[in-house]
């Protein structure tokens, strides 16, 4: 069995709004796999420039205040943080939730496109050029999957509207 393939909920089929649904989650579906491809691609175009690094980082070799504030250690410190601790390997779990999410027909949190865009366009604008305008298409495909849920537009057209 592959990771996130199992199915622990169906959603309740409508339908009315069966293809709005299908769409939803196809949406959802694909911001995951862009999240994880764009996270293992940050990986894989890093992992040569800090190959030879690593065996200094596992060592120790960046231990301590004084290790830190080296700066013969500056270059090793840039890598490290454009490798090992970067955000990466969060990036493909957070991919990697969002896909067991709509697997198992979980709506996927609105805040969470939401301040996903945020970063993306804060951090694009601070690094310039750089990788984080592909941030936004999974952002984009969360953020229509959200609209497009049917789910939503439902309960918010049946919501008791105040004066």
């Amino acid at each position: 069995m592959s990771i996130g393939t199992e199915r622990l909920v169906t959603p309740p089929v409508d339908p009315a709004g069966d293809r709005a649904g299908t769409r939803a989650r196809t949406l959802a579906l694909w911001a995951g796999r862009s999240t994880v491809a764009i996270g293992l691609l940050h990986l894989a175009f890093f992992v040569g420039p800090t190959w030879s690094r690593w065996a200094d980082w596992l060592g120790g070799g960046l231990h301590g205040p004084s290790a830190i504030e080296d700066p013969a250690n500056a270059e090793s410190l840039k890598l490290f943080w454009a490798m090992p601790g970067s955000f990466a390997v969060p990036l493909v779990l957070l991919g990697l939730l969002v896909i067991r999410m709509t697997r198992t027909g979980q709506e996927v949190p609105g805040y969470l496109g939401w301040t996903l865009g945020a970063w993306v366009l804060v951090c694009g604008w601070i690094l310039a050029p750089s990788g984080f305008p592909l941030g936004l298409v999974p952002v984009g495909l969360l953020l229509l999957a959200r609209r497009a849920n049917p789910t939503r537009r439902r309960a918010a057209a049946e919501a008791p509207r105040t004066p």
